[in-house]
């Protein structure tokens, strides 16, 4: 019995100390070669609550950290609902440009929408960007 009390006590500090690292929130990184070349600022749109109907815009700043152009070659949403546009010209280091998003917001509810970019760093592969948030009920 008193082996069991020893372990319940064990397994119980276990949980408490490792609680506040299980609820922190999971860290954006960059797993495309534009790593270390390209600033994404935010890599998550959190939009908050938003009216029904009403187009949520929001911007992605995009600063290049490199020695050459960056050049932002496509940007795809995953949805007809959202929309981007960006930048068409090289963006030269140590400068940025913005990628402006549009959501529609006409379904209710929670949403997260997936920003897809690929650049000239690395062609082939899309970096994925969220943006999150809750359209409220129709009024």
């Amino acid at each position: 019995m008193k082996n069991r009390s020893h372990t319940f006590f064990a397994l119980f500090f276990v949980c408490l100390s490792t609680a506040p690292a299980i609820s922190q929130q999971m860290e954006i990184g960059d797993p495309t070669k534009n790593d270390g070349k390209v600033k994404w600022i935010p890599m998550q749109i959190e939009t908050g609550d938003v009216p029904y109907a009403v187009p949520v815009e929001r911007s992605i700043e995009a600063k290049n950290i490199s020695n050459e152009d960056l050049i932002i070659l496509n940007v795809v949403s995953g949805c007809h609902c959202t929309v981007a546009d960006w930048p068409k010209e090289p963006i030269p280091p140590g400068k940025s440009g913005f990628i402006k998003v549009v959501f529609d917001a006409l379904k209710e509810g929670e949403f997260y929408k997936v920003i897809s970019i690929s650049t000239n760093f690395d062609p082939d592969t899309q970096l994925a960007l969220g943006m999150t948030g809750k359209v409220l009920p129709r009024q």
